[in-house]
């Protein structure tokens, strides 16, 4: 991960699962983790993630890996490039 990404701050849910994150790009597909931390960058994507449901807490199902991210978050199906995906870090369940 970017250095200076990690400077700007992250959201975080705290918890044992939370020592075991991992960027959503290393989840297998087909399982289903809880986000544990969005980072925030400089183009302010956390925003993007957070109004579409992707918030620390929040249980996701990753549906595929390519040719996007497609994840489940609720009753909602979500898509994001590998970019996004490096952002939001997830402990597996």
């Amino acid at each position: 991960m970017d250095p200076k990404l990690s400077e700007l701050g992250t959201t975080e849910a705290s918890g044992d699962n939370a020592r075991d994150a991992v960027p959503l790009t290393h989840l297998p597909t087909g399982r289903q983790a809880r986000i544990v931390r969005v980072v925030h960058d400089h183009d302010g994507h956390w925003r993007k993630l957070s109004a579409l449901g992707i918030v620390p807490g929040a249980t996701v199902y990753l549906l595929q890996r390519f040719p996007t991210y497609a994840v489940r978050v609720g009753m909602s199906t979500i898509a994001v490039d590998a970019q996004l995906a490096q952002l939001i870090w997830v402990a597996p369940l």
